[in-house]
């Protein structure tokens, strides 16, 4: 067959598309009116062989489409000769990848390119100058329509209304207001068993394995095809997203990533201590304070760590601390190949015999920055199994006594801390006043014409910067003297947690974690001749009890 009756076979096609970003009601950009207008052109112009290849509903900004591919591929199988558009910018608004399919992939593939509005005719030279200049004004409009869309989303976001699209498991669109979520009756409970178990002190993958014991199903709509273990399968990342997503305390996160471009299909994820959150926004699943406690109970989880020979299980991970630097204290296990059993008694030796912790600094740095600090476990573990078991006895026989001793002591602690915070409260808030004056003199002088405007901005910025960092501190001093006006609740908050374990007989993460804040260990010493090594116990609510 020659070539001259194979491109009287080919077919012209026809190419329409459409986009939200067009507007849905330009009637002339419709793709009714688009096949109208090109049906005419290829008719007048004696194609009479021609098919259509419509994307209804797709952005220009790419060439991810449908039927945009299919038209692609029956070029590359050589069954298209022609292909028509009404305008340059329905082939495509990205002048870069538009380019190289009018100047490059047509021409290779012998395929004259139309574009109707525009005058571009690939047969005509002079026409197909100006269209890479067409092609770069089409790309500018999209790059502005999508801005403006963006713009839109974020100021609806920094509103607090929600602009994703699935909302977090647990909620659900308010039906009189889309934007606006609502606590789902029938997976808010699966959330607050998460946050619970957290506040139980339990990692990501044992709140796995616990909701897949409970067979606590990952959706509430199952397919026919889904598999039984896949229904129930909680992955340790998801239930960590649940944990760090502060839409269960109510708050809005306005965006976790960010476009690195207008054509790029990559992000960047903003780090969390970037994450620009509204409060009070919608119902919360659980309350704020539960939220800022589970954040505090991952970010003290110290890494898993790889390789450990022995299989005890650290109960103490994230709350004890060396005494001397600060640093949290590593678990170590004794050397592989040393017997289980203990050389006096013959016993066989659980896990915890042979842990013990020593003080990270000094593990990396060695003992010209810290000293080992080295505690056995089982002696912190009996040790604090004992405290607990006697505070609690005493809260239970007498609650009136021992809330007078926490009070007392309480009491103690912040009067001195109280009247040093209220003098420098007072301190920041004249000098705040004498700012306000200082202020007023200037803008004055400058009125007046003594000052220079130059002048009168550089003055003014420093003593506002002055002036908001000392707002900031008499913010933080008023938060500090409203928590030792709160002591009261305070205590009687620990005594009702502690009488609870009266009759405890072993720790585990719920215990620790609900009770206690952080263990300090103090350095091994040596006391007339005997070694010594102080433990403090620091209690959520009341600290140090002595």
């Amino acid at each position: 067959m020659s070539r001259k009756k194979q491109e009287k076979q080919k077919i012209t096609a026809l190419y329409c598309r459409i986009s939200l970003d067009d507007g849905g009601d330009n009637e002339s950009m419709s793709i009714s009116n688009q096949k109208i207008m090109l049906r005419d052109f290829a008719e007048k112009n004696g194609m009479f062989q021609y098919e259509y290849y419509v994307d209804d509903g797709y952005t220009g900004r790419n060439f991810n489409r449908p039927s945009f591919q299919r038209m692609i591929a029956d070029i590359e199988a050589g069954k298209i000769g022609c292909v028509v558009t009404k305008d340059l910018s329905r082939l495509g608004r990205n002048y870069i990848e538009a380019g190289s399919y009018i100047e490059i992939f047509f021409p290779k593939h012998n395929v004259r390119y139309i574009a109707i509005t525009d005058g571009v005719d690939s047969l005509t030279r002079q026409e197909m100058d100006i269209t890479p200049f067409k092609n770069i004004l089409n790309d500018m409009y999209s790059r502005d329509i999508s801005k403006k869309v963006l713009s839109g989303i974020t100021i609806r976001s920094r509103q607090g209304k929600f602009c994703g699209g699935t909302p977090p498991l647990g909620l659900m669109r308010d039906p009189e207001d889309k934007g606006h979520l609502i606590i789902d009756p029938k997976t808010a409970p699966i959330i607050r068993k998460i946050y619970d178990y957290a506040l139980d002190g339990l990692g990501c993958m044992r709140i796995s394995k616990k909701l897949m014991e409970e067979k606590i199903p990952v959706t509430h709509v199952k397919s026919n095809t889904e598999r039984q273990e896949n229904y129930y399968y909680w992955a340790g990342s998801r239930i960590s997203h649940i944990l760090r997503n502060p839409f269960y305390k109510g708050a809005h996160l306005v965006f976790r990533t960010h476009q690195k471009g207008i054509r790029s299909n990559t992000y960047d994820i903003i780090p969390r201590e970037e994450w620009e959150i509204i409060e009070n926004c919608h119902e919360a699943i659980v309350s704020p304070e539960e939220w800022d406690k589970v954040q505090e109970l991952i970010d003290r989880r110290p890494p898993i760590m790889q390789g450990n020979a022995c299989p005890f299980y650290n109960l103490f991970h994230g709350i004890i601390y060396c005494a001397t630097c600060g640093k949290s204290m590593q678990v170590r296990y004794e050397k592989v190949g040393r017997t289980n059993k203990n050389r006096f008694t013959g016993e066989r030796r659980e896990p915890i015999d042979k842990a013990y912790y020593i003080c990270q600094t000094y593990n990396r740095l060695g003992k010209n920055a810290c000293t080992s600090h080295k505690l056995e476990a089982r002696d912190l573990y009996d040790l604090v199994l004992k405290d607990i078991q006697e505070l609690a006895k005493t809260a239970l026989k007498d609650a009136d006594a021992f809330y007078q001793r926490l009070s007392s002591r309480m009491e103690h602690r912040y009067m001195a801390d109280a009247s040093q915070m209220q003098k420098e409260r007072e301190r920041l808030e004249a000098r705040n006043r004498e700012i306000d004056e200082m202020f007023l003199n200037l803008y004055t002088d400058k009125a007046k014409g003594i000052l220079s405007e130059q002048r009168f901005v550089k003055l003014t910025a420093t003593m506002e910067q002055e002036q908001e960092e000392n707002q900031r501190r008499l913010q933080e001093l008023l938060r500090m003297l409203q928590q030792s006006d709160a002591q009261e609740s305070e205590v009687r908050t620990f005594i009702r947690e502690i009488r609870q374990y009266a009759t405890i007989q072993e720790l585990d993460e719920t215990v620790l974690n609900r009770l206690i804040s952080r263990i300090l260990v103090g350095e091994v010493r040596k006391v007339d001749g005997q070694k010594v090594q102080e433990v403090r116990i620091v209690y959520n609510f009341v600290g140090e009890i002595v």
